[in-house]
């Protein structure tokens, strides 16, 4: 792959990392699918649903502690030419999976009540959200078990595949919402209930295709043995994604509580501006894939100055991807924001958000390439300190200090804008050092 020129570089990039970020804007998709189902029940439904969801959106925490460690050794062994071994890493990392997620299970179904009481919610949006919750539990070991198939295609490269089943299983989804949660085709309306089983059902659907795809037509090659030192090393490198995600989570939290001291639409912009990032972070997503998984590849092959220029080329499209976004969002703020409300003062905060997050799309293609490299060469620990000091550091502690002297939303967002600036720069002078070229993983 020496003579690749630098053009075919970055379009090997962009085939591993558009699918790849198509499939997580599925996921967001899906998602927004079943809150506008859920939006026609009623506005307790929809608070119910939506604290619901945001504790599963914590289940993808700690799935990092597979999807990580699965993509950095599946990667490695394969660009070795070692496929027992990635068989191995990826069987592994399968038991321990559901194993790992059993309790989790085990906590949604018979504890939800207390998930809503950490949050102070009312009687009924418990009522309501413990129904959702209840019915949503049993699909976490399969959502996790599904987790360590999708990394492992992706290690492969094969991105695509999870793709046309996220596009499937979109389909799935909103023809069963509208069947269950309002009543159709003779089916009873379920509501709330209704949501959680199309989830339910739709993930089920899912999971049998992984199985059917990696098991039986093997596009994986698993290995069906216990291998203590192969599971033991692949959680090593996962651990401190974990740890990072654990603790970087609840800055979400404080941020939002923080805004909230500026009133009712600001803290609704800053909800509906972060939203709108978020699908503009979807590029971002396809390219720590694409990284992780040619790093690994070439670091495996005994090639670390491959995966060195591929980590450029993907930095050059990153940057081109995330900068046409970042304009996107400073010179049209209010159309973006009118998507999802049309209230003028939300609509005003909102804008304001992203102006200023737009000037740090570039930075933050950046960083999604250089956390995607680093990942994928097992130097874990890097990023997790990195990010960890970084945003508690330069973006929670400040707000709260600027917050406290009631200096204006304007400037705590500009502060958050830097953060990302002084993040990537510290990422990419740590690859430019070079020690991930000989980490052992």
């Amino acid at each position: 792959m020496s003579d690749f020129s630098f053009g075919k570089r970055i379009w090997t990039v962009l085939k591993i990392s558009f699918p790849a970020a198509m499939y997580n804007l599925l996921g967001m998709v899906q998602g927004l699918v079943d809150m506008l189902f859920v939006g026609r029940i009623s506005a307790l439904s929809v608070a119910a649903v939506g604290v619901s969801m945001q504790y599963a959106g914590m289940l993808y925490a700690f799935m990092s502690l597979f999807y990580v460690g699965t993509n950095a050794l599946v990667s490695r062994f394969f660009g070795a030419k070692e496929p027992e071994k990635a068989g191995l890493v990826s069987y592994n990392m399968f038991l321990f999976a559901v194993a790992f997620s059993v309790p989790l299970l085990l906590v949604g179904y018979f504890k939800s009540h207390i998930l809503f009481h950490i949050l102070g919610m009312s009687g009924e949006i418990e009522e309501i959200g413990s129904v959702y919750m209840k019915i949503y539990s049993f699909t976490i070991p399969i959502l996790f078990a599904q987790g360590v198939l999708y990394s492992s295609l992706n290690a492969y490269g094969k991105t695509k595949i999870p793709f046309y089943i996220g596009v499937f299983g979109n389909v799935v989804n909103l023809v069963l919402d509208y069947v269950l949660i309002l009543g159709a085709w003779g089916f009873p309306a379920l509501g709330v209930a209704g949501v959680a089983y199309a989830t339910a059902f739709t993930r089920l659907l899912e999971f049998f295709i992984y199985i059917y795809i990696c098991f039986i037509k093997k596009e994986i090659h698993f290995v069906t043995r216990f291998s203590a030192d192969l599971l033991r090393r692949a959680l090593k490198v996962g651990f401190p994604t974990w740890m990072e995600r654990m603790m970087t989570f609840p800055t979400y939290i404080v941020l939002s509580a923080l805004v909230a001291r500026y009133g009712t639409e600001a803290l609704a912009g800053y909800q509906i501006g972060m939203r709108v990032e978020g699908i503009a972070f979807m590029p971002g997503v396809g390219f720590i894939v694409a990284t992780m998984a040619l790093t690994g590849k070439h670091l495996g092959a005994g090639s670390p100055e491959e995966a060195e220029k591929d980590a450029l080329a993907a930095t050059v499209a990153a940057c081109a991807f995330m900068g046409t976004v970042g304009l996107a969002m400073f010179f049209f703020p209010v159309p973006l924001a009118r998507v999802f409300t049309s209230d003028a003062a939300t609509v005003e905060h909102a804008a304001e958000y992203l102006r200023i997050m737009g000037l740090s799309q570039i930075p933050l293609g950046i960083f999604f390439v250089m956390s995607g490299a680093l990942r994928g060469a097992g130097d874990t620990r890097t990023t997790f300190v990195v990010n960890t000091v970084c945003i508690w550091l330069l973006r929670v502690l400040p707000a709260v200090v600027m917050v406290w002297m009631g200096i204006s939303l304007f400037w705590i967002y500009l502060v958050a804008a830097l953060e990302s600036a002084v993040r990537a720069g510290l990422l990419v002078r740590v690859f430019m050092r070079g020690r991930w070229k000989s980490i052992a993983v």
